[in-house]
C-alpha cells in the first residue's frame, strides 16, 4: 500500500522526502497558468521546492511544454514571458519542447496510441518533481499529477493526438489566405486553393503548427471523445515515467477552482484550502487528492461537471502505474 503523506505546512511535506533518491539534474514540472489566469500555483511555494533541491547540491529546471492552442503560451518565447510575469524568475526555465512546440521524441506505448510524443528536452533531466495544483477540468474531470505529466509532457502533436483522433482542418470563414500555415508547414501539406489555405490530408501528419501560427484561429480540429482522452492522458504519463521512473509528485489542494489554469481568465476558489500531498505514487496521491476534496466539500466536487473523475485512477491503476489503495500519513 503506497503511502500519502499530507500537511497544511509544505516545510513539513519537504522534510519527509528522501531527496536522495532523486539524481542530480532535476526537472520540476510546473503549470506556469494561462495569461488572465491568477489562481495558478503560488510561485512562492515552488520557489521553496526549489530551494529545497538547490540546497542539497542538485541542479533544478522549471520546465513545461507548449499549449496546443493559442494564447500565451503557444511557443516558448512567449510561454517564458508569461511565467516570469507571473513570479516564476527565480530559476531558470525550460521550455521541453522547442520554440514552436515541435521539438519531441518520440516514446513506445501500450494502448490506444502505440507512441507518445513528449518534449525532446525531457531528456536532458534524471528526475522530476512534479508540482500539481489540483483543480477542476472541464474534460477530464479533475486535473491532477496525472495529466499534469500526460498532457503537460507531450509536444504539440503529442497534445493534438491525445485530444483529437482527426487531423487539423481550414474553416473556410475565418481564413484570410495569408500563408503563414504553408510557410511553417514542413510536409508540404498545405496549398493555397482560391484564396484559402487547404490542408492535404494525406501528407498532414498531425503536428498542429498550422493551428499555432494561424492569427485568425482558422485552423479547426474534430476533438476526440473524452474517455479516449482521458486515457490517451494516462498513457502519456506512462511514456514520461517509463523513460524517468525517478519521479516525485506532490499536489497542492489550495486555490481549488471549477476550471483549470488555461483559462485565460480570473476564477474564484469553489471551496477551502485543504492542504498539500505528497507521494512516490502518482495514482495513490490523485486518488487521496480526489478523495479529500470530496470529502472536505461534502461531495459538492464532483458536481462541479458530470465527467468520470475515477476513469483515469482506474486506468492508471490498470497500466500498472501506481497503486489505489493507500496510506495516509498526516503529518501535521
Amino acid at each position: 500500500m503506497a503511502k500519502v503523506y499530507f500537511s497544511k505546512d509544505l516545510d513539513k511535506i519537504l522534510d519527509n522526502i528522501d531527496f536522495s533518491k532523486l539524481g542530480k539534474n532535476i526537472a520540476i514540472k510546473v503549470h506556469f497558468g494561462e495569461a488572465g489566469c491568477t489562481t495558478y500555483l503560488d510561485p512562492v511555494l515552488v520557489k521553496k521546492v526549489y530551494d529545497k533541491v538547490v540546497s542539497l547540491g542538485k541542479k533544478a529546471t522549471l520546465v513545461e511544454c507548449n499549449v496546443l492552442y493559442r494564447g500565451s503560451r503557444t511557443n516558448a518565447t512567449e510561454h517564458t514571458k508569461t511565467a516570469l510575469s507571473h513570479g516564476f524568475d527565480f530559476a531558470p526555465i525550460d521550455i521541453l519542447d522547442g520554440e514552436l512546440g515541435n521539438e519531441e521524441i518520440e516514446v513506445p506505448v501500450e494502448g490506444i496510441i502505440k507512441t507518445a510524443k513528449l518534449g525532446k528536452g525531457i531528456k536532458k533531466y534524471d528526475s522530476i518533481i512534479v508540482l500539481t495544483h489540483f483543480k477542476g477540468h472541464p474534460a477530464t474531470g479533475f486535473g491532477g499529477a496525472i495529466k499534469n505529466i500526460g498532457m503537460g509532457f507531450g509536444s504539440r502533436a503529442g497534445k493534438l493526438a491525445m485530444h483529437s483522433d482527426s487531423k487539423p482542418y481550414i474553416n473556410n470563414e475565418k481564413c484570410i489566405g495569408c500563408g503563414v500555415c504553408l510557410k511553417n508547414c514542413n510536409y508540404n501539406a498545405i496549398s493555397i486553393i482560391n484564396g484559402k489555405a487547404f490542408i492535404d490530408s494525406d501528407k498532414c501528419v498531425g503536428c498542429a503548427m498550422c493551428r499555432a501560427v494561424c492569427q485568425t484561429n482558422a485552423v479547426y480540429v474534430v476533438w476526440g471523445s473524452e474517455d479516449r482522452l482521458q486515457k490517451k492522458i494516462v498513457e502519456y504519463a506512462s511514456a514520461v515515467l517509463k523513460i524517468i521512473p525517478k519521479t516525485i509528485f506532490i499536489n497542492f489542494l489550495v486555490n481549488i477552482t471549477k476550471e483549470c489554469d488555461c483559462f485565460n481568465y480570473v476564477q474564484k476558489p469553489i471551496m477551502n484550502d485543504i492542504g498539500i500531498l505528497y507521494s512516490n505514487d502518482i495514482v495513490s496521491i490523485d486518488k487521496a487528492s480526489l478523495d479529500l476534496t470530496n470529502k472536505k466539500s461534502n461531495g459538492e466536487f464532483d458536481k462541479i461537471n458530470s465527467k468520470n473523475k475515477n476513469m483515469q485512477i482506474d486506468y492508471a491503476y490498470e497500466k500498472k502505474l501506481g497503486d489505489k489503495n493507500y496510506e495516509l500519513v498526516e503529518l501535521d
